[in-house]
C-alpha cells in the first residue's frame, strides 16, 4: 500500500533531523578518519533511533509491523549495523595509512551553480577515496569495508534474507544510501571548512581616516 502524504511529510522530517544529527556529529563512517579514542558525538548516537523512525513510519520492511514491537526490531537493525560498521571502519582504519583530501574543492572564484556541482563532484568522489603522502588516490577502504560488512551482516537478522531477490536488493539500497548520506555530510561540513578556512585577504578592508598633516603656520 503506498504511503499517504501525511506519512511521507512525517517520514521526510525524519530523515531531515537525522541529517542534522549527524552533521553536528561529522561522523557516519568516513566523513572525517578520526581516532579511535575520540569520543562519538551524542547526535551520532540519536541517528539510530531517527533512522528507525523513519522505516517505522514508511513501515519498511512490511513484515514488522507498525508497533513498538516493530520500531524495537527496526532500532535493533539499526544499532546492529552501526555497530558492525563502525567496528569494522576502525579495525581497517588502523592498518590503512592513507588519508583523507582536505585540500580546496574551489581555488578560484566561479559561480554558485558550478561551485554547488563542484564541491558535490569532490564529496562524492572523496567519500570513496583517500589520499597517500605522495598524493595517488586509494579507495577508502576503512569506510567502504564497514559499510559492506555491516550490511551483509544486517541481513542475517532481516526478513529480507528469505529471498535472494530480496536481499540483493537491501543489500544494494542500504550501501547507497550509507554512501549518499555520508557524500551529503561531507559537502556541508567541507563547504563550512573551506569558508572558515577563506584568507584574510578576500575580506573587504576596513577603511581607515586618511591622516592629516599639519598645516604650516
Amino acid at each position: 500500500m503506498p504511503s499517504s502524504p501525511a506519512r511521507t511529510r512525517a517520514a521526510l522530517l525524519i530523515l531531515a533531523i537525522s541529517a542534522a544529527g549527524r552533521l553536528d556529529a561529522q561522523d557516519t563512517t568516513a566523513v572525517e578518519r578520526e581516532s579511535v579514542s575520540r569520543k562519538p558525538s551524542p547526535m551520532l548516537l540519536v541517528t539510530p533511533f531517527l533512522s528507525a523512525g523513519w522505516s517505522q513510519t514508511l513501515g519498511t520492511p512490511k513484515a514488522w509491523p507498525r508497533t513498538w514491537g516493530g520500531y524495537g526490531s527496526r532500532l535493533g537493525d539499526q544499532l546492529g549495523f552501526l555497530a558492525v560498521k563502525t567496528t569494522v571502519r576502525h579495525v581497517v582504519d588502523r592498518a590503512v595509512p592513507w588519508v583523507d583530501d582536505h585540500s580546496a574543492c574551489i581555488t578560484r572564484p566561479v559561480s554558485l551553480a558550478r561551485e554547488t556541482l563542484t564541491r558535490a563532484g569532490c564529496a562524492i568522489v572523496r567519500t570513496g577515496t583517500l589520499r597517500t603522502d605522495g598524493g595517488d588516490m586509494r579507495p577508502n577502504l576503512p569506510f567502504l569495508t564497514g559499510a559492506v560488512v555491516g550490511t551483509v551482516t544486517s541481513l542475517s537478522w532481516r526478513p529480507e534474507r528469505q529471498s535472494a531477490v530480496s536481499s540483493r536488493s537491501f543489500v544494494l539500497q542500504r550501501i547507497a544510501i550509507t554512501y549518499g548520506a555520508t557524500a551529503f555530510v561531507r559537502l556541508v561540513t567541507d563547504w563550512r571548512a573551506d569558508a572558515r578556512r577563506q584568507p584574510a585577504s578576500r575580506q573587504p578592508a576596513s577603511r581607515q581616516p586618511a591622516s592629516r598633516e599639519p598645516e604650516a603656520p
